[in-house]
């Protein structure tokens, strides 16, 4: 008798406590459909814009670095896409261009800035974002 009553309780204290509650979920903001495009911000990241961060980041450039530097004519292209947290860190940096140690020069530069980058916004929300470095060395010999 003693056992069918432990589980009469314990099979009604199961019933008694697994009653569910419905709560009403916070609607979450759907940005899915935001349209955001890249295109549309200025590079204001950097103090200065953008021709104050190229200066800053040919004036680090040592072309010393670069390996028979005297041997090569013509023009050295890079490309550097750099990827800016929205936290304001540079993230990712990949460098495409014709020469690798010109690549890897570019690289170390933009490695070797120290001021922080401002995050760009959307709707006032920091986001990630990229940008595209162009870079050009024209040899005269």
């Amino acid at each position: 008798m003693k056992k069918i009553l432990i589980f009469i309780l314990l099979l009604g204290g199961q019933f008694a406590f697994c009653q569910a509650q419905e709560t009403q979920a916070q609607p979450v903001e759907d940005r899915s459909t935001a349209q955001y495009n890249p295109a549309d911000d200025k590079f204001e990241s950097y103090p200065g814009g953008m021709m104050k961060f190229r200066k800053d980041l040919a004036d680090k450039i040592n072309l010393t670095r670069i390996k028979d530097i005297n041997l090569k004519k013509g023009t050295l292209f890079s490309k550097a896409k750099i990827i800016v947290k929205a936290n304001g860190r540079i993230e990712n940096i990949l460098v495409t261009g014709d020469d690798p140690d010109f690549n890897k020069e570019v690289e170390r530069a933009i490695k070797s800035l120290k001021t922080k980058l401002k995050p760009a916004e959307h709707n006032g929300v920091p986001v990630r974002s990229y940008y595209s470095v162009p870079f050009t060395l024209t040899m005269n010999n």
